[in-house]
């Protein structure tokens, strides 16, 4: 893994995990990622939160991209991971081991504190683990390690749901079905998040995977080949329609309602304008890469792709 891949700001204190990327071909070698033993996880539909101690005994915590405070938290994490019983063993780990940061994703719905929007659905709130990096190391920890190092210390941890060999795509795919982790069992998980902790791209970097359950349904039958167009005409439009999914408007849609302390979603001109932009932010600054590979490097009228 690079430190490029892992946004690591040692002046700052500042560890953002790493994005997810689809498992597609347009960003990871999927064959090759797939060679090996793949870990699958339930995605968890809440809010990235991660957590770390300095080398004084300071507990700190972040979101996905930024370092918060309890002045300027998010959704109440840091208020409650710093005081809340359930978590003094672990934040007493973290500062025994300022090497490690832990990541998660904040449920909330604790200390009487309502879930907002498809949050509200899992049965059991809180923070829930989902890795953890050893700076010394420039490493993310195998699950069997992490899991083992908080044995009797933190229980809320994403358990695999399969842990495959050498498996096939549809093998992947196929977890959605029946995946009910922390959930109703007439309720299925976001989607399948995928762990191959000896995979490196052909740059040496680190990469994470997923399936959203949402998306993948609504391009069932249909071939990556026959979902690419090749004409330039209404590129914008097809552009959007490749890569913006049911489950990536409502993942705004949560956002929005997490910033906003909203339980339900209002449709008013204020919220419904902040989604849109945050659609399309959300679309330039993660999918960029994918869409040059996937349109042969085409020329985008971004005022046309916005409206």
């Amino acid at each position: 893994i690079s430190v490029s891949a892992f946004l690591l700001n040692r002046s700052s204190d500042l560890r953002f995990f790493i994005h997810v990327e689809r498992l597609d071909e347009t960003k990871i070698d999927v064959p090759a990622f797939l060679n090996g033993t793949v870990y699958c996880f339930s995605k968890l539909d809440g809010t990235n939160a991660l957590a770390w101690a300095d080398e004084k005994g300071n507990i700190h915590c972040g979101s996905r991209k930024r370092e918060v405070t309890q002045e300027h938290d998010n959704a109440n994490f840091m208020n409650w991971f710093t005081t809340d019983p359930s978590t003094e063993m672990l934040r007493e780990f973290l500062i025994l081991n300022p090497n490690l940061i832990v990541y998660g994703e904040w449920l909330n719905g604790v200390d009487g504190a309502k879930q907002a929007g498809t949050i509200k659905q899992y049965l059991d709130p809180g923070f829930w683990v989902i890795g953890m990096f050893d700076i010394d190391a420039d490493n993310y920890l195998y699950y069997n390690i992490y899991a083992g190092l908080l044995n009797g210390i933190y229980d809320k941890i994403d358990r695999p749901i399969a842990i495959l060999d050498h498996p096939k795509y549809d093998d992947i795919a196929n977890l959605l079905k029946g995946n009910h982790f922390n959930l109703p069992d007439d309720v299925n998980g976001e989607g399948v998040v995928c762990w191959n902790y000896d995979f490196r791209d052909k740059w040496g970097h680190f990469q994470v995977a997923k399936i959203v359950a949402q998306e993948y349904l609504e391009h069932k039958g249909t071939s990556q080949k026959m979902r690419i167009p090749q004409i330039r005409e209404g590129l914008e439009h097809d552009i959007a329609t490749s890569f913006i999914s049911s489950a990536d408007c409502e993942k705004c849609k949560q956002k929005i309602m997490v910033a906003n302390n909203l339980e339900e979603w209002q449709n008013t001109g204020k919220y419904i304008g902040m989604f849109l932009n945050m659609l399309f932010t959300d679309l330039v600054t993660e999918e960029m890469l994918s869409i040059i590979r996937r349109f042969k490097t085409p020329v985008i009228d971004f005022a046309i792709l916005k409206n």
